[in-house]
């Protein structure tokens, strides 16, 4: 099994802009129909804007969303094939540092408040929750 990359160009959005390409991910696995070698869908994983790699917080909903699938994937994939996806998937979109995922968390706390944070986001700010770090927006 393997990570298929399949890049999505629109021709423009409803302002008439042309979008950046979408990436998406998706397990796949080689297989013979009639003895011809072809590739067999798994799974989707999940995509992002091409333009948008850069951008901690898009990677963090990129990984959180693949790891969510992954773990679904329990009896599907080996544990060697997933640390093989995860790796060749670390190669194009990077993976977010915690620095990262705190950052992110606490201008999302601040911005909107902690009821809109996600589980993950929660989970990195545990230890400032009740301290004022994280403060809600008024």
């Amino acid at each position: 099994m393997f990570v298929r990359w399949q890049e999505r160009h629109r021709q423009g959005n409803k302002y008439g802009r042309a979008d950046t390409p979408k990436l998406r991910a998706v397990v796949v696995e080689s297989v013979r129909v009639d003895g011809k070698p072809t590739q067999r869908h798994v799974a989707y994983l999940g995509d992002i804007d091409a333009a948008r790699t850069g951008i901690a917080l898009n990677r963090i909903w990129f990984w959180d969303a693949v790891t969510d699938r992954l773990d679904r994937l329990g009896n599907q994939i080996t544990v060697e094939d997933r640390q093989r996806i995860e790796a060749a998937m670390a190669k194009r979109v990077p993976r977010p540092t915690p620095d990262e995922r705190v950052a992110s968390a606490r201008d999302r706390a601040e911005t909107f408040g902690w009821e809109d944070l996600s589980d993950s986001e929660r989970a990195v700010l545990k230890d400032e929750a009740g301290h004022g770090k994280a403060r809600t927006a008024a």
